[in-house]
Formats: structure tokens, C-alpha cells, sequence
């Protein structure tokens, strides 16, 4: 295993090539492909050249690292599609940010680095985790729906065992009662002694079966009810909603909206926010607001449905505007309906039954 790791591929992005010698130089000792990316224009050439399972972002601004995986994310399908971690590099000033921005997913790890490591080994036991994780996530484990077919079909298994015992001692019980019958019309005949014994005989062969059916009914009763709670546990999820809009209160009476159906929902107030929740979230439909910051609602949809992994996602347009220029470019760039605002709970409950399902 620790050969495995030690072969992963590291790439240390920045602008500052002292900084990137700096990272490569501690990661060497440990990985043996450490390559460095220190031009922008070169930034997705490099991530799809190199392909690497860890990314470490050694740029000296937050900023700086936000957009690079931007870029990545907007301009690189093999970045949307190759499994890696991002570990970035910070400053004091910066580490509540970072410690935030890692808790919402943003970012995998973060280490204090500059302007000196506080911890010699820190860095290199976060790519160490990081190449772990991606190495991990390439076991071919049986993924949630293969093992919730298994489980259903042990839960099926218990049920025909526990009808075949059912059905086996309800024919031992018969067949007592039918021994019973015949010992009663020969208990007055003394000539039939010999069948009164093996009648009596006939009795006692069948105990041994009765109490093996009990034993296995309470051997096998443990697993049956384990296979049924995994089977329960597994059962399909909720389907996902995606609300991307940068308006609080406009997204919070969404949320409400959607609350006692049968969805999940996740908020984003910027493209960033969307493109780093896609990486572990994938929604059954996307509520997009037209005006957001930065870029667009329609520009982020129509960068939606030209990447393969996020096309089959409904995007329903949110607008205060439904003017003929809105809704054609609305559905040029993809969107599969819209929704103009203020609207009731009941229409936009309809507009996703409508592309959900």
C-alpha cells in the first residue's frame, strides 16, 4: 500500500515558482511525482497533462486559489471527471477563511504554511491523506445500490425460511395430532399393544425435528432482522434540489417551499458555490436565478449543459423578468423551463413534478 501512495502523482499549483520549489522540494521526499504548475495560461494543460489525485495550491492569496479551480472546473472536463483532492496553503490571516471554506467542501485540507510551516510534517501528511483518500475511492467496493439489491434479497431469503419452517411444523403438528387420534382408537385394545409402541416410537422420532426447527428459527432470526434494517437504511434517498440564488430571503422561501416534499435542498449564492457542491452532490433538478454575481445564471447553465457529466440536469430558470428576450435566451442556452417570480408554492411544486418526476 505505501508503494501505492509514494506513485500518486502531485501537482503543486502558483504563480511563484521559488514557492512552487519550495512545496516540491518538501513533497520529494516522500512522492515520487511532484510536478509544478506556475502559469495560468497553462493551468488546465498542465491538470490534464499531469492528472494528478492531489492538487496542492500554493498560491499566496485565497483568491488566487479560487480561481484556479474555477478555471479547472469551467474549462477542463477531465477535471470534472478525474478524482483528486485539493490541499491549500495559507496564512495566518487567512486560516479562518480556509478552515470555513474546507468545512463547506470547498477545499479537501488546508495547511498553515506561510510565511513559514509551523509543522515540518504537516504538509506532507496531508497530501499523504488526501492520495489515500483517492486511492481509496478506486476500490471496487460495491456501490450503494449493489448492496442494497443483496439486502433485499436476504430479507426475501428470511421471509421464505421463515414461511418453509411455518409450513414444515404446522405438517410435524399434523402429524402429532394424527398419532394422537389412532393412539386414542387403540388405547381400549390390548391386542393392538405393539402398534401403541410404535405409535409411542413414531412420537418421540419426531421431536428431534421440532426442536431443530426452533434452534434454526432462533439462529437464523439475528441475521433476518439485520438484513432488514440494512435494507431499510438503503432505501432511495431523497432527490436533491439545487437553489442557486444569491438573494437570502428569495432563497429561504424556496426552501420552505420545498420542505415538506419529497426533496433535499442545497443552497448556493455564486457559480464557485456550485461548481464545488457539484463535486458531491448531484441534484435531480437546479433552480437557477438569471441575475447572480459574477457569472451568470445563464452563462453557468449554458456550462452546465455543454459538460456531459451535469447535461441531464434540469434547470429551471428563476427570473423577475418574463420578457420574450429572457425566455428564448433562457431556452438557447439549455434551460428546461422557467419560473418567473414572485410565484406560489403550487407552481413551482408543479414546474419540478413536471422535469423530476
Amino acid at each position: 500500500m505505501t508503494t501505492v501512495l509514494r506513485s500518486a502523482t502531485v501537482l503543486v499549483a502558483t504563480d511563484r515558482a521559488a514557492d512552487a520549489a519550495d512545496v516540491r522540494r518538501v513533497l520529494a521526499g516522500e512522492f515520487d511525482k511532484v510536478e509544478v504548475s506556475t502559469h495560468s495560461e497553462s493551468a488546465v494543460a498542465d491538470f490534464e497533462r499531469v492528472r494528478p489525485e492531489v492538487v496542492v495550491l500554493a498560491f499566496d492569496t485565497v483568491e488566487k486559489s479560487q480561481e484556479y479551480c474555477l478555471g479547472l472546473l469551467r474549462f477542463s472536463k477531465v477535471a470534472q471527471a478525474h478524482p483528486h483532492r485539493n490541499v491549500i496553503l495559507c496564512g495566518n490571516a487567512d486560516v479562518n477563511a480556509v478552515f470555513a471554506l474546507c468545512k463547506k467542501d470547498y477545499y479537501d485540507d488546508y495547511v498553515l504554511y506561510w510565511p513559514q510551516p509551523h509543522d515540518g510534517h504537516r504538509l506532507v501528511m496531508a497530501v499523504w491523506n488526501a492520495v489515500r483518500h483517492v486511492v481509496a475511492s478506486r476500490d471496487p467496493l460495491p456501490g450503494r445500490g449493489e448492496i442494497a439489491a443483496h439486502a433485499q434479497s436476504a430479507r426475501a431469503l428470511g421471509g421464505v425460511v421463515a414461511r418453509r419452517l411455518d409450513q414444515g411444523m404446522d405438517h410435524v403438528a399434523a402429524v402429532h395430532a394424527s398419532l394422537a387420534s389412532v393412539e386414542r382408537e387403540v388405547a381400549a385394545a390390548p391386542a393392538h399393544e405393539n402398534v401403541r409402541r410404535a405409535l409411542a416410537a413414531s412420537r418421540e422420532s419426531l421431536a428431534p425435528i421440532s426442536e431443530w426447527a426452533k434452534g434454526f428459527r432462533s439462529e437464523v432470526a439475528s441475521h433476518v432482522a439485520d438484513a432488514h434494517a440494512l435494507a431499510g437504511k438503503l432505501e432511495p434517498r431523497r432527490q436533491v434540489i439545487l437553489v442557486v440564488e444569491d438573494d437570502a430571503f428569495a432563497a429561504k422561501l424556496i426552501g420552505k417551499a420545498l420542505d415538506q416534499q419529497n426533496f433535499d435542498v442545497e443552497f448556493a449564492a455564486q457559480a464557485e458555490a456550485v461548481f464545488e457542491l457539484l463535486r458531491r452532490v448531484r441534484p435531480a433538478a437546479i433552480l437557477m436565478d438569471i441575475n447572480l454575481p459574477g457569472m451568470d445564471g445563464l452563462a453557468l447553465t449554458e456550462w452546465l449543459k455543454a459538460s456531459p457529466t451535469f447535461a441531464h440536469i434540469p434547470v429551471l430558470m428563476l427570473t423577475g423578468e418574463a420578457t420574450r428576450e429572457t425566455i428564448e435566451r433562457s431556452k438557447a442556452v439549455g434551460a428546461a423551463d422557467f419560473i418567473v417570480k414572485p410565484f406560489s408554492r403550487d407552481a413551482l411544486l408543479a414546474k419540478l413534478a413536471r422535469v423530476v418526476g
